[in-house]
């Protein structure tokens, strides 16, 4: 049975995507069977991994499949061997209201998944940069929350509001949801301020497992850019070692 995770962080621009897809490819080239599931209007993560064929999913998304228009064994996409994906689309924001006042709408992407959660060992979700009903899906049907962050004053602080909102999903949708772990994001030794910031994330919440740190590389922006995973752009560089790394972390943690 596959573990649900969240890759969540109500703050935008700290990594989500990025880390979404290139710990689904690290995931993948471990031999684990991967879904990765894109409930993000934006779509970032489906454009990386299928480029324009996004637009062919019309009728077959995260939306439709919410909206009970399409059933999960017709939207699920294979982008490669052990990697499979549940495309968002341009017409998933046009969904949210519908899916808003449906019926038990905190737990429709849950049941949406549960006929192919045997088939698979990890489902990553890919969340926006908000608290909507998207988000309370997502984290409604994870067993665990990736929260990626950058180690500025206002990404520290931002932690908290993560941290409201998982108690409060424990509270009315799931009770069993728990932290994975944060993953400081874009770090870079050339200032002192990310080394401060990290001690006051470990003074602050310390009972929160902070998991590898991805540095700040170009090659992961420029491999974002072409529809790549760092694997495939820079697969011997030091991004791709602390992806592969984070992967280690995450087995071991989710697997013991």
């Amino acid at each position: 049975m596959a573990v649900v995770i969240s890759v969540a962080n109500q703050k935008g621009g700290v990594g989500k995507t990025t880390l979404t897809m290139n710990l689904a490819y690290a995931l993948s080239a471990m031999g684990r069977k991967v879904l990765v599931v894109d409930i993000d209007p934006q779509f970032n993560l489906t454009f990386g991994l299928i480029g324009m064929d996004v637009l062919q999913y019309g009728n077959s998304n995260v939306g439709t499949l919410m909206t009970r228009e399409s059933d999960i064994e017709d939207t699920i996409v294979e982008v490669r061997e052990n990697l499979h994906l549940v495309p968002s689309h341009l017409n998933l924001s046009a969904k949210e209201i519908e899916i808003i006042n449906a019926y038990n709408r905190e737990r429709r992407l849950e049941k949406a998944l549960l006929p192919v959660l045997p088939d698979y060992d990890y489902v990553l979700i890919d969340n926006p940069p908000s608290m909507g009903i998207f988000l309370v899906n997502s984290l409604t049907a994870s067993d665990y929350v990736l929260i990626p962050l950058e180690l500025s004053y206002f990404g520290v602080i931002g932690m908290q509001l993560m941290f409201n909102l998982m108690r409060m999903i424990r509270q009315e949708t799931n009770e069993n949801l728990k932290l994975l772990g944060l993953v400081p994001n874009k770090f870079t030794r050339q200032t002192k301020v990310p080394k401060m910031r990290l001690k006051e994330l470990r003074e602050t919440y310390p009972d929160a497992p902070i998991l590898t740190t991805i540095p700040k590389a170009i090659a992961l922006e420029k491999a974002q850019s072409q529809g790549m995973s760092i694997f495939e752009f820079e697969g011997d560089g030091r991004a791709a070692r602390a992806f592969k790394k984070l992967a280690r972390e995450v087995v071991e943690i989710v697997e013991g």
